[in-house]
């Protein structure tokens, strides 16, 4: 990847008053808001700004949001070009966001190998 990163500030898309990121539809609208079909292939390293007060990311925003993206790329690729910058303090919310992104990526992978519900536990 190139050495050009750019900022992006969740915020917007987290909800008014709220502290959760949530739904496929609010993560799909972020997705074409950013122009994420375009970053995908530009020379760019993205670093997503998760902002304090966020308690939760769901899987299902976080799959409208980069779904796509993982599927495209796969998932190297991914790890490389998009990262996440969280700023909240809390050393327990931190660990809760760094999992609820470890488990959403994990969903996406299943999803492309076409394993889904018990699927994913005994294979």
């Amino acid at each position: 990847m190139g050495t050009n990163k750019k900022d992006i500030d969740l915020l917007k898309y987290r909800g008014n008053k709220s502290s959760v990121y949530t739904g496929r539809p609010q993560g799909n609208l972020a997705r074409t808001e950013l122009k994420l079909n375009k970053l995908d292939s530009e020379e760019v390293i993205i670093n997503f700004i998760i902002p304090e007060g966020t308690s939760t990311i769901t899987p299902s925003f976080f799959l409208g949001l980069l779904y796509d993206s993982i599927k495209k790329l796969g998932f190297e690729k991914y790890k490389n070009k998009y990262l996440f910058d969280i700023k909240e303090t809390n050393p327990e919310i931190i660990k809760i966001l760094e999992s609820d992104i470890a488990d959403a990526e994990r969903n996406a992978i299943n999803t492309i190998k076409g394993k889904r519900g018990i699927d994913r536990i005994v294979s």
